[in-house]
């Protein structure tokens, strides 16, 4: 069970060309209200487990300010039988000496978004000037391990870069990233078929195929890439936590700045199921009508 929290909906300080959120407003500031967020920690309370994970997302979460984030850990610590993991997924660019001295000293897991080497990366993660962005997350990037923080990586695979494999791959390793996932594109408002971005199976299927033999030739064991884990668990009939495998797509909710209650961002927005304020505990959410109509559908 995941819930990915959009603290600022779709809003992001950089450009980039295959945002899955571009054909939504990514440059009006929006940002979730203390009382919403008072809303949402409630609600999340009312989860049956004990141990409840937040991915707090965007656009660029960290545009929320650290005020905000400060909130977040003072609301947190309002339950305290609840073991709260949090998790911040972001581009890297606005990570400074404080951020990374809040997310030590607060116990959060960073995820960070590089697209490969800085020559990938820069192809479509840009400013809003049409600069790479590259040097500026990877500087981020800095930060954090020089505060004992080693972020995961999120690399997001498109029609126009998955023929780099290769330069993709060694390009994380070779800056130290350990735990690699990929992300091939989607677009939240629209079919990925007709997107000039938009891969095809096959495509996909290609790629990691290419990604496990470039992971053997790596040879090296602590470097773990998410879609293999849970291809190699699959395989032999383990548990993975990949969603794709345990067909639990109804678990996994995204949830607007506004409090607004979606499924997962990959399933696009065109399911609104309703606002925390109006369900107030998670068991009116997955008993809703809306809810279980489309679960059944």
């Amino acid at each position: 069970m995941g819930f990915q929290v959009k603290i600022v909906g779709d809003f992001c300080n950089i450009s980039c060309t295959y945002c899955r959120n571009r054909d939504f407003n990514r440059v009006e500031k929006k940002l979730m209200s203390v009382e919403t967020l008072e809303k949402l920690l409630a609600f999340l309370n009312s989860l049956p487990q004990k141990k409840v994970r937040v991915n707090w997302h965007g656009g660029e979460p960290l545009l929320a300010g650290k005020d905000f984030f400060n909130h977040i850990v003072r609301l947190e610590k309002k339950y305290p039988d609840k073991t709260w993991l949090n998790v911040v997924q972001t581009n890297a660019t606005l990570v400074d000496n404080d951020w990374a001295k809040f997310f030590f000293h607060n116990d959060f897991h960073l995820g960070v978004s590089i697209d490969g080497n800085e020559r990938i990366h820069d192809i479509d993660r840009v400013n809003a000037s049409g600069y790479g962005t590259y040097k500026k997350a990877m500087r981020g990037v800095e930060i954090l391990r020089h505060h004992a923080i080693y972020p995961g990586v999120i690399c997001t695979i498109t029609k126009k870069t998955i023929k780099f494999a290769e330069e993709i791959f060694f390009g994380l390793v070779s800056t130290g990233f350990k735990n690699i996932a990929f992300n091939a594109f989607y677009n939240t408002a629209s079919e990925n078929s007709g997107d000039e971005y938009g891969l095809t199976d096959k495509d996909w299927t290609s790629f990691l195929i290419a990604i496990f033999e470039l992971w053997l030739v790596a040879n090296d064991e602590t470097i773990h890439v998410r879609e293999l884990d849970a291809l190699l668990a699959w395989t032999i009939g383990t548990s993975t936590n990949d969603c794709s495998f345990r067909g639990t797509c109804d678990q996994w909710f995204a949830i607007d700045y506004t409090g607004d209650v979606y499924p997962c961002e990959r399933l696009g927005r065109k399911i609104h199921f309703g606002s925390i304020d109006s369900f107030g505990v998670y068991q009116n959410l997955i008993t809703s009508r809306t809810f279980l109509d489309w679960k059944d559908s």
